[in-house]
């Protein structure tokens, strides 16, 4: 279903398109998540360490292809808005190409540079390096099919069909899950197994999403497959959210690197860091669903140039993701203990868990606040201040989180504790330049006619 978000009610097309992504979002993590809780129910809390210490790489490449395919995305949603539907064909087909290119290339990268990413990038400990290894090496041959779905999801989601893609996520994470059990508890293959079984599930999600492709939408078949202008602009636009979706990761390694760097001394102090950091993107998973849902709105309709119905759109976006946020931070504190037994944690890496957790769960609203603004940003083509912005706040927790450490202000805690600075920072940078009003001329639509 291709959904036209510029007439009708504002809230009910944000939501409605918000919802599959936002369950798409938790699946996804539910998805990244199933190989960490098997292997620490399973194995042992090595294991789950040498899983979950992985998160800021494994996210550092995830993270490009989300960029990428952003810009593509703005692309095709600004076309589809301003019914420009001849151009939708090639724009398609320059998305694949463009992103599984650069999937393939980074998939070479991750597989064998991943010793050297590990233990002078994050600095993992050498009795956890072999099971990171074992399981970063085999998530990397899976890198290219990643690029290749993420191309095809945010194709769909610029056309209206998010369920789709909700769809393809629901096959692939039942499929990971039943991999991991039988890879894992029955054939105990350990992390390994783990890794293998992700791989699996995303190459059947990027066949299965591609062929949908194909055949729902017929116009992508085209005989130009490549638009260089196009590709490039898709390019302009995506990579600065690559830079901002991949700095994320920077910013989460270092605080990673940070953990490690206690090594011993806190016991279980990476398997809870570890666990801490899945179940924060449980909470990000519906904010950044309705950040997808505002940025396909506000790109639909600066294509149209509605800019009344995307004012309109963030007041009700703000209002709708702050509820749900509340009401989820509220469940995360008050089950933080069973939740953490949920990873196999126990003593000392349960108690740190809840530490971090309860927190975080404090300040989520700052950060479900910040990526409605982003959302719209996003949607007009404004990309550059939300790389600019991520950059900033970053380094300024970098700088916190270290500094506190290293003064002595703060031990292990800094790692979660400076959060929230990223947070308001972002949230006030990118609040200003709305107010502001310049992303009204950010409009891709119309330069890509000329």
């Amino acid at each position: 279903m291709k959904r036209d978000m510029t007439v009708g009610k504002e809230w009910k097309h944000i939501l409605l398109f918000s919802l599959p992504i936002m369950a798409g979002n938790l699946l996804q993590q539910l998805y990244n998540t199933a190989d960490s809780i098997i292997v620490g129910q399973f194995v042992n809390e090595d294991a789950f360490s040498g899983v979950v210490t992985n998160a800021p790489l494994t996210y550092f490449f995830v993270s490009f292809a989300i960029g990428l395919s952003i810009g593509a995305g703005v692309v095709i949603a600004q076309y589809f808005g301003a019914g420009k539907h001849d151009d939708l064909p090639v724009s398609i087909d320059s998305a694949l190409i463009l992103l599984g290119a650069c999937g393939l290339i980074l998939t070479l990268i991750a597989f064998f540079f991943a010793p050297i990413l590990l233990r002078y990038i994050l600095s993992v400990p050498e009795d956890v390096m072999p099971f990171a290894l074992t399981y970063f090496r085999i998530y990397a041959l899976g890198l290219f099919f990643q690029f290749i779905y993420n191309s095809i999801a945010a194709t769909l989601r610029g056309l209206g069909d998010s369920k789709a893609v909700l769809l393809f996520l629901v096959v692939a994470t039942i499929l990971n899950i039943v991999l991991d059990l039988l890879f894992v508890a029955v054939f105990k293959w350990s992390v390994m197994g783990a890794a293998i079984a992700t791989v699996i599930a995303q190459v059947a999600c990027a066949v299965v999403s591609y062929l949908y492709l194909r055949k729902r939408f017929p116009f992508s078949r085209s005989a130009d497959h490549w638009n260089r202008k196009t590709a490039i602009t898709m390019t302009k636009l995506g990579l600065p959210v690559a830079i901002q979706q991949c700095l994320v990761s920077v910013g989460q390694g270092s605080m990673q690197r940070l953990v490690n760097s206690f090594g011993s001394a806190v016991p279980g102090l990476i398997a809870a860091y570890g666990a801490g950091y899945r179940l924060d993107y449980f909470i990000f998973a519906p904010s950044q669903g309705f950040q997808s849902g505002m940025a396909s709105f506000s790109g639909q309709n600066m294509g149209a140039g509605k800019l009344d119905r995307v004012k309109r759109g963030l007041l009700m976006t703000l209002a709708m993701s702050l509820s749900l946020c509340v009401a989820m931070s509220i469940l995360l504190y008050v089950f933080a203990g069973p939740i953490m037994t949920i990873f196999g944690l126990t003593g000392d890496a349960y108690t740190i868990g809840i530490e971090q957790i309860r927190f975080l769960s404090m300040f989520f609203w700052v950060f479900t606040s910040y990526v409605c603004f982003a959302g719209l940003l996003q949607g007009a083509g404004d990309t550059m201040v939300l790389s600019a912005t991520t950059l900033s706040g970053i380094a300024l927790r970098i700088a916190a989180g270290y500094s506190l450490v290293y003064f002595g202000i703060l031990g292990y805690s800094a790692a979660w504790t400076t959060y929230p600075i990223t947070w308001a920072f972002s949230l006030i940078v990118l609040g200003t330049r709305f107010f502001i009003g310049k992303w009204k001329k950010k409009a891709v639509a119309g330069v890509l006619a000329k």
